[in-house]
């Protein structure tokens, strides 16, 4: 084996460690986005969340649904009128017409195999995803409170 051999097999052993490491660390930047929103955080959607009407333009309708908008508090909390009241009033950007939102626990999502991650806005510092959840299962997920 020449030198010149040798030098060109170490060369791309280092670059395939290069890519390796890259990419370890893009999936671990991708797992602590993830794992952000704690598991009893209070989550709202807006509107009729428990329709399929709710997420026809959600990317993924109507199969696995990805990136839906929602508000996530960012600690435990129950899911009762007064707290889902209080989460939407951080939204100032918010359209008063809205009549009605679901509130559930960032648990609930996540048990039926969501991500749900915060994506803070101008305006709406409590701003979440939710993503990886199927429209059948997400539907059920909220319990409905009309708003003010």
């Amino acid at each position: 084996m020449s030198l010149k051999q040798s030098v060109s097999e170490v060369q791309m052993k280092q670059h395939y460690m290069l890519v390796i490491a890259a990419g370890l660390l893009v999936s671990a930047s991708s797992f602590a986005k993830v794992n952000d929103v704690p598991k009893g955080a209070l989550v709202v959607r807006y509107g009729a969340a428990n329709t399929d009407a709710n997420y026809a333009s959600q990317d993924g309708y109507p199969g696995t649904l990805q990136n839906v908008s929602a508000l996530c508090s960012k600690a435990n909390s129950g899911v009762d009128q007064a707290k889902v009241e209080a989460l939407i009033k951080t939204d100032t950007g918010r359209s008063k017409d809205l009549k009605q939102a679901g509130g559930t626990n960032a648990s609930t999502l996540i048990n039926k195999n969501a991500t749900v991650s915060t994506d803070p806005q101008p305006g709406n510092p409590n701003h979440c995803i939710i993503s990886n959840i199927e429209l059948k299962n997400i539907k059920g997920a909220w319990q409905m409170f009309a708003l003010k």
